[in-house]
């Protein structure tokens, strides 16, 4: 998946290195938005940072571990989503995803998760992709459950945010579910 439309205004592209500015500049301006849910907010303090993620994800995709996609609304970069954790032997990965806050209310992400469900079920035939969420991202979790993802529980202090524990929402569907719910 290099290019994928999702409408007439928007479209998933392969993350690459000439995406680094662009992508640093929505987050700095999203700093304060983003920093409520995003602990690597606060490491990104210019573009470097940016370019080794977009370093690693091209990585990533290189050893078959995963790949990111940047999301494009009329000629600007909106946000990422990208698949992690691929795990090829076990056929399973996890979606991650942040949109910049003025592009919240569109449909872009839930039309990005979409369109990488079908692709990472449909091309690369994972049978398993789980979604882990902050449990008060309310905007974020309502994503995963617009799918049809199902919540398989909260992960008790499953990471950090700011040196303080936090808990995660977990979210999962599998190939037969996402088969099931994207012909109906």
């Amino acid at each position: 998946m290099l290019v994928h439309r999702l409408d007439e205004d928007s479209e998933l592209r392969l993350l690459q290195a000439h995406h680094a500015e662009a992508l640093y500049a929505l987050a700095d301006r999203n700093r304060t938005y983003l920093r409520r849910w995003l602990a690597w907010v606060d490491s990104a303090r210019d573009v470097s940072f940016i370019s080794n993620f977009i370093r690693g994800r091209l990585e990533a995709l290189a050893a078959g571990q995963g790949y990111s996609l940047s999301i494009w609304h009329k000629g600007s970069v909106a946000g990422v989503v990208g698949l992690y954790d691929l795990d090829q032997a076990a056929r399973k990965a996890e979606i991650g995803y942040w949109l910049g806050q003025e592009f919240e209310g569109l449909g872009l992400m839930t039309r990005s998760v979409r369109a990488l469900l079908d692709y990472a079920i449909g091309e690369v035939g994972l049978h398993r992709i789980q979604i882990k969420v902050h449990v008060d991202n309310l905007r974020s979790r309502a994503i995963p459950e617009r799918l049809g993802l199902q919540l398989e529980g909260l992960l008790r202090n499953d990471g950090t945010l700011h040196g303080k524990p936090c808990d995660h929402a977990l979210y999962a569907i599998t190939d037969q579910e996402w088969a099931i719910r994207s012909s109906s």
